[in-house]
């Protein structure tokens, strides 16, 4: 699993934060994601953004398939990390680790940097 451009918006202290990055499974076989862990966090998970009835409505996923060969998008809007219980403040430019966890239970290291809140 190749990462890029991962990044969190800003957030007030104490409050979620989101996850964004690029994602490309390189391999010959599908990755499924089912959660991730971080010192920094006290859950980390992965979400959808949908239209419902014409609400923007977010909700959990219990995993995230990857297929191999192809790429998948964490944006704002779309599939995305929530980063819940954050610990300490996190201020523009610093980095933070989590760890993606598969259904094999392979942890895929990941480190992003706190950047300012982008608008769509």
């Amino acid at each position: 699993l190749s990462v890029t451009d991962a990044w969190s918006p800003q957030a007030p202290p104490g409050r979620m934060m989101a996850g964004f990055m690029q994602l490309e499974n390189q391999g010959s076989e599908p990755i499924v994601l089912t959660h991730g862990e971080s010192q920094r966090f006290g859950r980390v998970e992965i979400h959808t953004m949908r239209m419902d009835e014409g609400v923007m409505r977010m909700r959990k996923l219990d995993t995230l398939e990857i297929p191999a060969g192809e790429r998948v998008e964490l944006r704002s809007g779309g599939l995305h990390l929530m980063l819940m219980q954050p610990k300490g403040a996190f201020e523009l430019g610093d980095r933070f680790e989590l760890d993606l966890i598969d259904s094999a239970g392979h942890r895929w290291p990941v480190s992003l940097e706190v950047r300012e809140r982008r608008r769509n």
